[in-house]
């Protein structure tokens, strides 16, 4: 049967995660991890979780979230994650939980239910080919999983795919174009430096710009707080940005984004903000860098250029409830 979720059901599920989660290639996690990841996150709610139960056994489960404070929160519901066991893997039950969560949605007033990045439940996985290294979160849902096509057939469609890029950071060099590069930019007033707002001016209006929902919570406050966030500069004002820049606990180098404003692109401030980037993160002791870019954008040649490659990809998802 299908029903809500009760605390009670809590080991079961991380018992899931770190088995058939693990097989969907999410990063297995300790109970602690699991609570400040799912069960104890600010936005996970029991009215938009459900598990699947057969003779007192829990065999899958799936999660979303809503709200006003989330982004598009007030027409979409986002589904987090739809786990199920070996023996219940099946498109019947992947229908049954779906179904429970949408429902759930619809009595919300919803009237989408998507997987995108805008989900603030951020859940970990494993990089393919890496050796254990994570990536924070996930866009969509893996092209490679059963889940995907399901998906599909249940009414969801594709709005866009995005690659996940990745490279090992212990034998990264700047290569010396790149030097020649910023030498001739800074010839035409162009720089990268690390962002001074005693210094440095514009950089609100840099990324209203650029018209990104998170970056215009998280780059700003950025800094004001006086982390470590890089800025192309013309002259002292900002035209783009990159970082901030900080090693997570698995050693992955923190990556917002990458973003010039429209009025300064075409002078490589990108290309050189993303080299610089790389240097700043491992001069602070990051191992690597995985990041999320759309099948068709340009900066994907940047990626590649650098020594990244892609790892897999995931399908961002939305159905019309």
């Amino acid at each position: 049967m299908i029903r809500s979720y009760t605390p009670d059901d809590e080991s079961a599920m991380l018992s899931l995660w770190n088995t058939a989660g693990a097989v969907m290639g999410y990063a297995p996690v300790p109970l602690e991890d699991f609570h400040r990841l799912l069960t104890r996150h600010p936005n996970f709610s029991p009215a938009y979780t459900f598990v699947l139960e057969e003779k007192g056994t829990l065999l899958g489960f799936v999660n979303g979230c809503t709200g006003a404070g989330i982004p598009k929160g007030d027409i979409r519901g986002y589904l987090s994650c739809l786990i199920l066991a070996a023996e219940a893997d099946s498109d019947e039950n992947t229908a049954l939980l779906l179904s429970a969560l949408e429902n759930a949605f619809r009595k919300a007033g919803k009237t989408y239910c998507a997987v995108t990045f805008f989900n603030p439940i951020r859940l970990p996985w494993i990089l393919p080919g890496t050796p254990g290294h994570q990536h924070n979160n996930a866009p969509g849902v893996a092209t490679d999983l059963p889940l995907h096509d399901r998906m599909l057939s249940l009414g969801y469609r594709e709005s866009t795919r995005e690659c996940a890029m990745y490279r090992n950071l212990a034998d990264y060099e700047t290569p010396a174009w790149v030097e020649e590069k910023a030498a001739k930019m800074g010839g035409k007033g162009y720089h990268v430096e690390r962002y001074d707002p005693r210094q440095h001016v514009g950089l609100e209006e840099m990324v209203a710009a650029l018209d990104n929902t998170m970056w215009s919570e998280e780059i700003p406050a950025a800094g004001k707080s006086g982390m470590d966030l890089l800025v192309g500069l013309k002259g002292n004002v900002c035209a783009g940005f990159t970082g901030p820049v900080y090693p997570e606990k698995t050693g992955r180098g923190y990556f917002a984004g990458l973003g010039v404003a429209p009025q300064f692109e075409g002078h490589g401030l990108g290309t050189l903000l993303f080299y610089r980037l790389l240097e700043r993160e491992k001069q602070a002791g990051a191992k690597y860098m995985s990041l999320f870019t759309g099948e068709d954008n340009h900066a994907r040649f940047i990626y590649l250029n650098a020594g990244f490659r892609v790892v897999r990809t995931f399908g961002v998802m939305l159905k019309e409830l």
